[in-house]
């Protein structure tokens, strides 16, 4: 797929640019370093964000967040401090954007990093099946062994196969 990039320069400058695996994050500026403490890049692998809080930019102000793994990571700066401790402006992976223009582009890295985890997520589901029927072979010898009744083979052959 395409990379897609998104250049941000109100309230903060920032490049939001998303290819097939990460995210990469790219603050620039006095404003940036101001709120958040300090600038440059950080990246976040698809495969360790485990949520998205999105909200369009319309008469206010709009905000893509991305949850890892780790946790909300806090920034210094003025986002960190009284009335904006607790505000987009001290998560470390939360972008805060103003133009309109941007709802477009920001909302395609939404869907891109959605699909990737609903498609985990599908693969996971997949394997843990796979994994399940594998288990029969295993629980019929457990009833030829005496271990497994064979009422507690049956309860658990019909849980298996979602009976």
């Amino acid at each position: 797929m395409e990379k897609i990039k998104v250049e941000l320069n109100i309230p903060e400058h920032v490049i939001l640019e998303a290819d097939d695996t990460k995210i990469t994050i790219t603050r620039k500026g006095l404003r940036s370093f101001a709120n958040r403490g300090s600038n440059g890049s950080q990246t976040i692998p698809f495969n360790s964000i485990i949520g998205i809080d999105y909200k369009p930019a319309t008469l206010t102000a709009g905000h893509i967040g991305f949850t890892t793994a780790a946790g909300n990571q806090t920034t210094g700066g003025l986002g960190s401090q009284g009335i904006f401790a607790n505000s987009d402006y001290s998560k470390a992976n939360t972008i805060v954007f103003r133009s309109k223009k941007a709802n477009k582009p920001i909302q395609e890295i939404k869907d891109r990093v959605e699909d990737y985890i609903n498609q985990s997520t599908s693969n996971n589901d997949s394997n843990s099946t796979s994994d399940s029927l594998n288990e029969l072979p295993k629980l019929k010898k457990m009833l030829d062994d005496g271990i497994l009744t064979q009422e507690e083979f049956d309860a658990k052959k019909k849980q298996i196969l979602g009976l």
